[in-house]
């Protein structure tokens, strides 16, 4: 009985902490979220590892046709389909995409560097910093970098879990132009292997901390599309 109290009052705790996040930084998040969702729902873009453009319609069909015919490994595509390198992505492009249409540009960046870089560096040239790689510290529009990989925070679930969203050639794709995937309940600190680095974008960091709180979850989070996300093309 005293374990059912327990939870009950940690999650009104939870709930009364996200409903009182301050409205700037909210909007900023929302921003993040929605122009993540946009793209999923309304590009038909592969997977191409160094893939860094998203192309007319017709380009974009001509990739995904290729690679539904060829099949060659992510790190193969551009070799085998050419015609891929004007309409692709890869995480590290897909995630500076979302955040310049959100209205929180930085140059680009690759996942690799996102480790390697000192905090200083991260900060001088990309506005980005890291912040305290534990899963519980995370909040809704930070990235979680793994060995190799870069996935964006759309919603923390509860300390530990979010729904993330990402460019991927991993399993769950099943047809070309699925490159875009949204996770829920991914265990973040270990979705990828080991969460290596938490960076955050320095206006999100600023208000984070002038604010002293994160929005975690909303009730405006209800209309995004759930995983596995299926983008068969009407015959």
């Amino acid at each position: 009985m005293q374990r059912v109290v327990f939870n009950l009052l940690y999650s009104l705790m939870f709930l009364t902490a996200s409903q009182g996040a301050a409205s700037v930084l909210s909007d900023y998040q929302q921003k993040i979220r929605v122009a993540g969702d946009d793209m999923l729902q309304n590009l038909e873009v592969s997977y191409v590892y160094g893939g860094s453009k998203i192309g007319d319609a017709g380009t974009c069909d001509s990739c995904n046709r290729c690679l539904e015919e060829k099949s060659p490994s992510p790190k193969m595509r551009f070799k085998e389909c050419p015609t891929c390198g004007g309409c692709s992505l890869d995480c590290s492009h897909f995630t500076q995409l979302v955040f310049a249409r959100a209205g929180l540009s930085f140059p680009y960046i690759t996942s690799a560097q996102m480790l390697d870089l000192s905090a200083d560096a991260l900060q001088k040239k990309y506005n980005l910093k890291p912040v305290a790689t534990t899963p519980t510290s995370v909040i809704p529009g930070d990235m979680l970098v793994y060995r190799g990989h870069v996935v964006i925070v759309e919603t923390v679930r509860e300390p530990g879990i979010a729904d993330i969203i990402h460019a991927t050639g991993g399993k769950d794709i099943r047809l070309p132009g699925q490159g875009i995937q949204r996770e829920r309940f991914a265990k973040i600190g270990t979705f990828r292997g080991d969460l290596l680095r938490v960076i955050r974008h320095i206006k999100l960091d600023e208000l984070y901390h002038s604010d002293g709180v994160s929005t975690s979850q909303g009730s405006s989070t209800a209309r995004f599309k759930l995983r596995p996300v299926e983008k068969r093309k009407t015959q």
